[in-house]
C-alpha cells in the first residue's frame, strides 16, 4: 500500500493531495493533523480521566516484570495468567485514579520538590552516600518506568496516601462503640470438642479383593499411567565457562583504570534553599519581594537554617535547615541548576523563579566522588572480566549449538564439536520434572510435534539466563490404562483412606445425634473410647485449637437454656471430624483490659473502622465521579 502511494505521489494525483495538505496546514496549522488521527482508545474512563490502552498495557508489563524479578529462576511464563493479572491491574488503576481525582478535588497536593527529595533519598538509587543517576535510570528501565512516569507515579502515591490517611484518621470510635465492640470482639466461650480421626479406623479395615477391584473400576481414570518422555540433552552454562576463564593482572589493571576514568567528572553539589511557594495565597511578586528581604537579612548575618525553618514551604528540607543533600548535575529543574552553576561554595543566589515558586539558594559545598582503591575492587573486577569473557564465549557456542543441533540427526555430533556431555533425564510427564526441566518452555518443547513425533532435536532453549539447552526424545511412553495388579497397593491405600474418612464422619454424626437427643457428655466419651478436649474462656484469636473448631464454636448460637449446651459438627483440616460443644458465653469487658491491651484494641478497631470507611469512601467516589469500562481487561492488551 505504501509503495502504491509513493508511485501515485509522482503523478498529478500526488500533487493534488500535497496541495490539499499544504492548504490545510496553512489555514489551521499542524494541529489540524489531529483531525486525521484517531485518539488512543481508553480501556476505562474515571470521571474526566481516561485510562489509555497504552498506560494499561504498560502497567500489566510492569507487573509481569515485578513477578519475574521476585520469582527469579522459578519464573514460568506459562503460569502467568495474563487475563487474571490484566483484570487485577485494571481494577487497581481504576481505584488509584479515583483516589487521585478525589485527592485533587479535596485540594491535596504533592509538591514536586518533595517528590524529588524522596527520589534522591531512596537507597535503591544510591551508591554509598550519593544519588547515582545511572543506577536510577537503570532501575527505572528494568521496572518499565521512565524518569517522568516514575516521578508522576510517586507524586500520585503521595496524593493517595494523604487522602487515605485523612479518611482513616476520622475512624475514631466513641467510648460506647468501644464497649459494644469489646463485648463482641473479646467475647469468650467455654468450648469442648470430641475428635474422630480417620487413622483410628484404618487399623480395623481388612478390605476384600472384590471391594478393592470395585473401588478401582469406579476410579479407573485415576490410575492411568501418565504419558512420559525420557530426554537426552546438551546443556551449555555460562557459569561453567566463567570458571574456565583466566584473567591476566594487566587486564584487571586496565579495567580498574577505565572504571576510575568513568568516575572523573562525577561532581556532586550540596545546596540549601528556601522555597517561597506561589499560588492563591501568595503572588510571584510578593514571593520575590520576600526573597529579597530574606537575602538582605542573610547578608547581614542571619542564620540560613533558621530562616529556612521559619519561611520555607518545602517541608522535606525546611526541617533540615533547607539542606537538599548531595546531588549530581541535572537533578534539579533547569533554572535551579543554572543558578547553582554560577555559585561558589558559601555564595547566595539572587531570587530564582521555578514552577514551584521562588527560591533563595546557597551552595554549601562541591564534592567529587572518589573511586574505591584497586585492592578493594580487584576481585570484583576479575570476576566481571571472567563473566564478560564467558558471556562472549557463551553467545558464540550458543550460536554454534543452534546451527549444529538444527543440522545434526542426533546429539552426538554437536556434543563432540562443542565438547559437551550428553545427559539423560528421568521420565518426565507433561507436568514437568525438576530444575530446568520444570520450566514450561522446556516441557512444551519436549512434547512438541517436531521433537516428540518427528524425532528432531529441539531448538536451543533458554530456561534461565546463562543456560542454553537442546533436548531430544530418547523414549516415549503414551498414557495408558494400568491393570489392577499394577496398582493394587495404591488402590488399597486409597480405599483404606477413603473408607476411614467415611467411618470417622459416621461416628461423629452418630455421636452428635445422640447428644442432641439428650445423651450425656460423659456417656458419649465412654461409649466411643475417647476424651473431650476442653478450652474454657476460648477467644476468637485462639491458635491452640483447630481453626475449624474455633470457627464452629463462634458460629454456634448461645447454649440452649434447658440442656445448657449448643452443638455442631466440624470437619478439620487434617481429615478428622469433630463434635463441637459450647456450654458458656461471656461478653468481653473493655474495663477489664490493661492499658496496653486497651491501646492495642483501640488501634485494631480504628484500623477496622478505617478500612470500612475507606471502602465506603471509594464507593462514594465511584458514584460521584463515575466509572465506565470501555473494554474487557484482556481486550485492552496488545496482541502477540
Amino acid at each position: 500500500m505504501l509503495q502504491k502511494m509513493r508511485e501515485q505521489a509522482r503523478g498529478i494525483f500526488g500533487w493534488i493531495i500535497l496541495g490539499l495538505i499544504i492548504l490545510v496546514l496553512s489555514v489551521f496549522g499542524f494541529g489540524a493533523l489531529n483531525f486525521f488521527v484517531t485518539s488512543e482508545p481508553a480501556v476505562a474512563v474515571v470521571g474526566d480521566t481516561e485510562i489509555t490502552r497504552s498506560a494499561f498495557a504498560a502497567q500489566v508489563e510492569r507487573q509481569r516484570r515485578q513477578l519475574m524479578a521476585q520469582l527469579g529462576d522459578a519464573w514460568d511464563p506459562a503460569l502467568f495468567d495474563e487475563g487474571a493479572v490484566a483484570e487485577q491491574v485494571l481494577s487497581g488503576m481504576i481505584d488509584r485514579t479515583l483516589l487521585v481525582e478525589g485527592a485533587r478535588e479535596a485540594g491535596l497536593a504533592a509538591p514536586l520538590p518533595v517528590v524529588d527529595e524522596m527520589i534522591l533519598a531512596m537507597p535503591q538509587f544510591r551508591t554509598g552516600e550519593s544519588f547515582d543517576p545511572d543506577r536510577y535510570r537503570l532501575a527505572l528501565a528494568s521496572a518499565g518506568f521512565t524518569p517522568a512516569t516514575f516521578r508522576e507515579a510517586l507524586a500520585e502515591d503521595l496524593l493517595t496516601e494523604q487522602l487515605v490517611g485523612a479518611v482513616r484518621a476520622t475512624a475514631v470510635p466513641t467510648e460506647r462503640e468501644l464497649r459494644e465492640l469489646a463485648a463482641l470482639a473479646r467475647q469468650v466461650r467455654d468450648v469442648a470438642w470430641l475428635r474422630f480421626a480417620p487413622e483410628e479406623f484404618a487399623g480395623t479395615l481388612e478390605p476384600e479383593e472384590q471391594a478393592l477391584r470395585s473401588f478401582f473400576e469406579e476410579r479407573a481414570q485415576r490410575y492411568r499411567a501418565p504419558e512420559t518422555v525420557t530426554l537426552r540433552y546438551l546443556r551449555l552454562e555460562r557459569d561453567e565457562l566463567a570458571a574456565q576463564e583466566t584473567v591476566e593482572e594487566a587486564e584487571i589493571e586496565a579495567e580498574y583504570a577505565a572504571e576510575v576514568e568513568a568516575f572523573e567528572g562525577q561532581e556532586q553539589r550540596r545546596a540549601s534553599h528556601i522555597l517561597l511557594a506561589t499560588g492563591d495565597d501568595r503572588s510571584e511578586e510578593e514571593a520575590l519581594a520576600l526573597a529579597r528581604e530574606l537575602l538582605d537579612r542573610l547578608r547581614d548575618g542571619a542564620d540560613f537554617a533558621a530562616l529556612a525553618g521559619e519561611y520555607s514551604d518545602d517541608p522535606g528540607s525546611a526541617s533540615q535547615g533547607g539542606d537538599l543533600g548531595l546531588a549530581t548535575r541535572g537533578t534539579f529543574v533547569p533554572p535551579f541548576e543554572e543558578a547553582l552553576d554560577g555559585l561558589e561554595p558559601g555564595e547566595l543566589s539572587q531570587p530564582v523563579v521555578t514552577r514551584f515558586g521562588v527560591h533563595v539558594i546557597r551552595l554549601e559545598e562541591v564534592a567529587t566522588t572518589e573511586p574505591p582503591s584497586f585492592a578493594r575492587r580487584r576481585d570484583a573486577l576479575a570476576e566481571r572480566l571472567r563473566t564478560r569473557k564467558a558471556q562472549a564465549r557463551f553467545e558464540e557456542l550458543r550460536t554454534q549449538l543452534e546451527t549444529l543441533a538444527y543440522e545434526a540427526p542426533d546429539l552426538e555430533e554437536p556434543a563432540e564439536a562443542l565438547g559437551l556431555e550428553i545427559g539423560t533425564t528421568d521420565p518426565l510427564t507433561r507436568e514437568g520434572g525438576e530444575g530446568v526441566f520444570a520450566v514450561r518452555a522446556v516441557v512444551d518443547a519436549a512434547f512438541s510435534r517436531e521433537v516428540l513425533e518427528d524425532g528432531y532435536n529441539s531448538a536451543v532453549l533458554e530456561p534461565r539466563d546463562g543456560v542454553a539447552l537442546v533436548v531430544r526424545v530418547a523414549e516415549h511412553q503414551p498414557e495408558r490404562p494400568q491393570s489392577f495388579e499394577e496398582v493394587a497397593e495404591a488402590v488399597r491405600e486409597d480405599y483404606v483412606a477413603a473408607r476411614s474418612r467415611e467411618l470417622a464422619r459416621e461416628a461423629a454424626a452418630s455421636a452428635l445425634e445422640r447428644l442432641e437427643a439428650g445423651a450425656s457428655v460423659a456417656g458419649i466419651a465412654a461409649d466411643t473410647g475417647r476424651e473431650w478436649t476442653r478450652a474454657d474462656g476460648m477467644e476468637r484469636s485462639e491458635t491452640r485449637a483447630p481453626a475449624a473448631v474455633v470457627r464452629t464454636a463462634f458460629d454456634l448460637p448461645r447454649p440452649d437454656a434447658e440442656s445448657g449446651r449448643s452443638l455442631a459438627a466440624a470437619s478439620l483440616a487434617d481429615g478428622s471430624e469433630a463434635v463441637v460443644m459450647i456450654t458458656g458465653v461471656r461478653p468481653g469487658d473493655l474495663a477489664a483490659m490493661t492499658a496496653s491491651e486497651r491501646e492495642r484494641f483501640e488501634a485494631q478497631m480504628e484500623t477496622g473502622i478505617g478500612g470500612a470507611d475507606f471502602e465506603a469512601f471509594l464507593a462514594f467516589l465511584r458514584r460521584d465521579l463515575g466509572v465506565e469500562r470501555r473494554m474487557a481487561a484482556s481486550a485492552g492488551l496488545p496482541e502477540g
